[in-house]
């Protein structure tokens, strides 16, 4: 779902940008497309953290404020690590 939602943001960004700047003729066409390829791009990561961002709010709701994600798990040592590791 997140894929599918990335992607048609990044379809709409991209016809959008392109289109203006095409129909209205404020640049060439060539670095119209460019900064309508750069926007997309820009605008899916931003679309795919704020899911990713979500699902880590709702993580941190179910399971209380020890939730961790795995990267920060890691290099923090936080609940896989035990006492007898330690030693």
């Amino acid at each position: 779902m997140v894929k599918a939602f990335r992607n048609t943001v990044m379809a709409l960004t991209f016809v959008v940008v392109a289109g203006s700047n095409i129909i209205w003729s404020l640049l060439d066409d060539y670095v119209a497309c460019g900064l309508a390829v750069a926007a997309s791009v820009t605008a899916g990561f931003c679309a795919e953290r704020a899911f990713v961002k979500r699902s880590h709010r709702e993580m941190i709701r179910q399971h209380g404020a020890d939730w961790q994600p795995g990267s920060d798990r890691i290099e923090s040592g936080g609940p896989t690590r035990t006492a007898k590791a330690e030693k």
